[in-house]
C-alpha cells in the first residue's frame, strides 16, 4: 500500500528561515536510507510550511514508525500526519 507522510512545522522550526537553512540533512539521509526503493516521491512545500513523502509500506503502522523516528520529528523541527493514499488509476505507474 502507499502512504503519505505530511510534515508540518514543529516547535524547533526557525521562523523566517527557508527549508534549506533548517538543518534537515539528517532528515533527508534518514528517509533515503530507511525507505530506499520504497520512496515514491518527497519534497518540501514551496511556501515553507512543511512537506510530504509518498512511500510504499506494508501498513499504516509502518509509515507511522518511519515518521515518528525521523530525526526532524525527534528534534521538533517537524510534526507529522500519516494517511493511506491511492493514486488515481491511469495517472500513476504501479510499482514506481
Amino acid at each position: 500500500m502507499k502512504a503519505v507522510i505530511i510534515y508540518s512545522l514543529g516547535e524547533a522550526w526557525v521562523e523566517g528561515k527557508p527549508f534549506w537553512e533548517q538543518k534537515l540533512r539528517l532528515h533527508r539521509e534518514y528517509l533515503v536510507k530507511t525507505l530506499n526503493e520504497r520512496l515514491v516521491s518527497a519534497g518540501p512545500f514551496l511556501d515553507h510550511t512543511g512537506g510530504l513523502v509518498i512511500t510504499e509500506v506494508q501498513n499504516l503502522e509502518e509509515a507511522e514508525e518511519i515518521a515518528k523516528n525521523d530525526p526532524a520529528v525527534l528534534e521538533g523541527r517537524f510534526n507529522y500526519h500519516v494517511h493511506p493514499w491511492k493514486p488515481l488509476e491511469g495517472l500513476f505507474v504501479e510499482g514506481s
